[in-house]
C-alpha cells in the first residue's frame, strides 16, 4: 500500500544545484556504506535485513554496512530529504516512485544499474521477466535502470469461498460481467459484496487502478503519466464511471465513504463481506489475525472486460525497489553493488521471504513447505504473470496528484461525475506537473 508520496517536489528544490558530496571512508581502512529501508524494530523482515547485513561484514571485513532503517514513513521521509539535501545519498535507499526518479537520475543523485547488470547476466537473469524494466526511465527522457525491484505487491481479489457457496457462485469470476453477476447473486443472497474503507483513500484508489489497466493496459497508464493521454480522454472518464457505477449496482456497503480501513478488514475476516479488493502483503496480515474463516479465504485476478481481450492477463503489481547512491566513490560503489548482489542470492530472497511471506520479484523462488495454502498460491500466481503495471501515479512526475485524485474519487462515488473528477484531476496535473 502506497499511500503518501508528496516528498518528491521538496526533495527535488534540494537536489538540484546542490554540491555533492561523497562520503569519506570509514575508520581503520574500512569503505562505509549505508543501508536504508522501511523495515525496521523487531519484524521479521528487518531481523532478516539485520542478520544478512552483519554475515556480509563478517564475510567482508573491509565493508563497514551501516543500517539506517526506518520503519514509520514521515520519519523514513525526513530523515532521506535531509540526507539527500545535504548531499549524504544512502548508498542502498528505498522510494516508492518511478517518473519521480527521472530528476535524480538526470542530477547523478542515482546510480545507472545498466552496466553492473550487463556485466553479470547470471545475476540479471535471476530477476523475474519485465521486472527490471519497471525502472527503465527511457519514457521520461533518461536512458537507464535506476532501481532493482525488491518486493511486488500483487493486486488480486480476495473472497470468501464460503459466502460465495451461499450465494450459489460456483466460479470465480474472469470477466466484469461475471463480477457483476456474482455481486447480483451475493446482493440477493443478503451479502455485501466488497468491503470498502472508502475513508482512506487509496482503497477506492486500487479499485480504479485496477479497472484502468484492464480498460487502457499498461501502455495507456504510463501515456496519461507522460502526458501524452488526458484524464479527460474519452477511455479514461469512462474508466471512472465504471468505478462509480459499481456503487450503483450495490457492490459496497451503504455508507462505506465514512469507512475506514480497519473496519473493511474487520468485516472481511468476520465474514460479513464477500471480497476485498488488495494486494499480497494482506495475506500475512490476515494469517496474523485471530479471524474462524482463513480457511475459507482464498483470491482470483481483477475480471478483465470482454471488449478489451487484449488487457485479459495485464496485472497490477506495486513493486518496491532500491535505489543506489550516484554520488559513491568508486570503492563504495563496488562495496555497495557486492552487498546488494549478496543479499539477492537465491537463498538471501528465500530467507527474507520465508521470514515474512512477502513475494519477491525473483525466478526460481518457492513459498516454504510449510506455507499456509493462501501465501503458496499467491507465489504459484505470482509465477505466471508476463504484464505488469504500477499505480498511475508512479509515472506521473505531479507531486499533488495522489491526494487530488483519490479525494477526486472519493468525491465521485459520494456525489461528483466522473466528467467533472476527470476535468478537475486534468486541471491539478496543468498546474502542478513539472
Amino acid at each position: 500500500m502506497k499511500q503518501g508520496k508528496m516528498l518528491l517536489g521538496t526533495v527535488m528544490a534540494a537536489v538540484i544545484g546542490m554540491s555533492i558530496a561523497i562520503p569519506s571512508l570509514a575508520a581503520e581502512g574500512k569503505v562505509k556504506i549505508t543501508f536504508m529501508s522501511r523495515d525496521s524494530g523487531d519484524t521479521p523482515i528487518a531481523r532478516v535485513y539485520e542478520n544478512q547485513i552483519a554475515e556480509f561484514m563478517e564475510e567482508n571485513p573491509d565493508v563497514e554496512v551501516q543500517n539506517d532503517s526506518i520503519y514509520e514513513e514521515a520519519a523514513y521521509n525526513n530523515k532521506l530529504k535531509v540526507a539527500l539535501s545535504t548531499g549524504e545519498t544512502p548508498s542502498i535507499f528505498y522510494y516508492p516512485a518511478i517518473a519521480g526518479l527521472a530528476e535524480w537520475a538526470q542530477n547523478g543523485v542515482l546510480l545507472d544499474l545498466t552496466d553492473a547488470l550487463n556485466a553479470d547476466e547470471a545475476w540479471k537473469n535471476t530477476f523475474l521477466d519485465g521486472a527490471l524494466a519497471t525502472y527503465d526511465l527511457s519514457a521520461y527522457g533518461v536512458d537507464g535502470i535506476y532501481a532493482l525491484p525488491n518486493e511486488l505487491n500483487v493486486d488480486a481479489i480476495f473472497y470468501n469461498k464460503a459466502l460465495f457457496e451461499k450465494a450459489g457462485i460456483s466460479e470465480t469470476p474472469e470477466t466484469m460481467d461475471d463480477l457483476y453477476d456474482a455481486i447480483e447473486k451475493l446482493n440477493a443472497a443478503g451479502i455485501t459484496p466488497f468491503g470498502v474503507g472508502g475513508k482512506n483513500t487509496w482503497v477506492m484508489g486500487h479499485i480504479f487502478n485496477n479497472i484502468l489497466a484492464k480498460r487502457i493496459g499498461a501502455e495507456g497508464i504510463i501515456q496519461l503519466g507522460t502526458g501524452e493521454k488526458k484524464w479527460t480522454d474519452a477511455d479514461v472518464v469512462e474508466c471512472l464511471q465504471i468505478t462509480k457505477d459499481l456503487k450503483e449496482k450495490g457492490a459496497f456497503a451503504e455508507g462505506f465513504e465514512g469507512m475506514d480501513y480497519n473496519t473493511q478488514m474487520n468485516q472481511f475476516l468476520t465474514g460479513e463481506v464477500a471480497m476485498i479488493s488488495h494486494s499480497s502483503p494482506i495475506i500475512p496480515e490476515m494469517l496474523d489475525s485471530e479471524s474462524e474463516i482463513l480457511d475459507d479465504i482464498s483470491f482470483f485476478p481483477f475480471p478483465y472486460f470482454e471488449d478489451k481481450p487484449e488487457f485479459e492477463n495485464t496485472r497490477v503489481i506495486y513493486t518496491s525497489g532500491w535505489m543506489f547512491s550516484g554520488t559513491m566513490s568508486e570503492e563504495q560503489e563496488a562495496a555497495t553493488l557486492k552487498l546488494v548482489k549478496y543479499m539477492t542470492t537465491p537463498e538471501a530472497i528465500q530467507e527474507r521471504m520465508d521470514a515474512a511471506m512477502r513475494v519477491a520479484p525473483y525466478k526460481n523462488i518457492t513459498a516454504p513447505e510449510n506455507a499456509p495454502q493462501l501465501f503458496s498460491d499467491m507465489v504459484d500466481y505470482t509465477g505466471t504473470i508476463t504484464e505488469s503495471v504500477g499505480e498511475y501515479f508512479d509515472y506521473d512526475t505531479c507531486p499533488t496528484l495522489v491526494d487530488v485524485s483519490r479525494n477526486g474519487i472519493l468525491n465521485m462515488m459520494l456525489s461528483d461525475s466522473a466528467e467533472d473528477t476527470a476535468a478537475a484531476i486534468q486541471a491539478d496535473i496543468d498546474a502542478n506537473r513539472p
